[in-house]
């Protein structure tokens, strides 16, 4: 039975790496129709608009008058529109462009790598890959070199480390660089997180004390969606990664029915709703915390608590965690739509 399940992991591992592929191993950039890649960011259309026109002046200038979790997720969302590496940076850039393109470089290799380690790359890939990464390393470092307070550089170097090196030294360098900054930037909190979570090369213990550690000193509700994330990668790593019948599975299907834990979640929500008066989150920040919640409450099935997350998400669902569901990965409209749906409220 235990060469059955064995097997049988292999087919489902195998569905997702072919989900996202096309038949030469390359990721398929799959149009999902109805989809907001800016996740609903105001800003992002008009950096569209610049970055086409290469008013690079303007861009910088709309980059710094973003809060720090803002500027992130718009050089996140830029490469997501764009999908493109972007041209040559300019000779004159200043720190904020250096940031912006260091960040479409980094996006862009790692959607060459995928989803997996550097060795997971198809071969006749990697030395695009690499190009890429190698290239975003250097303007992110002369970025920060120039502007040492900017945390959004540093939090997208933390990606950058995690999906390469995987230093734990070189990341809680540019931990302590962005608590010297004094910024409050939710994706480096994340991205420290993703660095320290058991599905990649950290464990339980050392992500729980990342999150717990972000979450106590956050400046609002939406850093409650850090443990929530920790939650989710508990739930991920245990549903996707371990084999049917192991005792990380087994463990996170009783979990799922455990009384006293759907009370802690519960708890948990409580307090984000508590403290959301007490100081209002920024636009990214408020989206992030929406959709996690919302995916944790839902996943476990804690009552109808995520339609309150999912009404406030409107038409604007996020990438991630909703990627770790299939629909969400490929159809994310399409499963916002059964969300809403399902938890009776109209159609987005």
């Amino acid at each position: 039975m235990s060469i059955f399940y064995a097997i049988l992991a292999g087919i489902v591992l195998f569905a997702v790496w072919r989900m996202w592929r096309n038949r030469h191993g390359e990721i398929e950039d799959r149009p999902t129709p109805g989809f907001d890649p800016a996740e609903g960011q105001p800003e992002v259309p008009k950096a569209v608009e610049l970055f086409n026109a290469q008013d690079w002046a303007s861009l910088s200038r709309l980059y710094l008058q973003l809060g720090p979790s803002d500027r992130y997720h718009l050089v996140e969302s830029l490469s997501e529109v764009l999908r493109t590496a972007p041209p040559e940076t300019p000779a004159d850039a200043d720190s904020a462009l250096l940031t912006v393109f260091g960040g479409l470089l980094m996006f862009h290799g790692l959607r060459i790598q995928g989803s997996g380690p550097a060795g997971a790359v198809v071969r006749k890939n990697a030395p695009r890959m690499m190009e890429n990464l190698q290239a975003a390393a250097r303007l992110l470092r002369e970025s920060a070199s120039r502007n040492p307070h900017d945390s959004t550089t540093l939090a997208l170097q933390i990606r950058l480390e995690h999906f390469t090196t995987n230093d734990a030294a070189q990341i809680n360098n540019l931990v302590g660089r962005i608590q010297a900054t004094e910024e409050a930037n939710i994706y480096a909190a994340s991205n420290h997180l993703l660095a320290n979570a058991p599905k990649w090369t950290g464990s339980a213990a050392s992500m729980w004390k990342v999150a717990n550690e972000w979450a106590n000193s956050g400046p609002n509700a939406a850093w409650l969606a850090i443990p929530a994330r920790a939650h989710i990668e508990e739930w991920h790593y245990a549903m996707a990664f371990c084999a049917p019948g192991s005792a990380e599975r087994a463990g996170m299907i009783d979990l799922m029915q455990d009384e006293n834990f759907i009370r802690h979640i519960a708890r948990l929500d409580d307090m984000f709703w508590a403290a959301l008066p007490r100081s209002a989150p920024s636009g990214s920040e408020t989206s992030f915390a929406h959709n996690h919640l919302a995916f944790l409450l839902h996943t476990f099935k804690v009552g109808d608590r995520a339609r309150a997350h999912l009404e406030r998400i409107g038409p604007h669902i996020g990438r991630y965690p909703w990627a770790f569901l299939p629909t969400g990965a490929t159809r994310p409209a399409q499963l916002l739509a059964e969300l809403r749906k399902q938890y009776s409220l109209p159609a987005s």
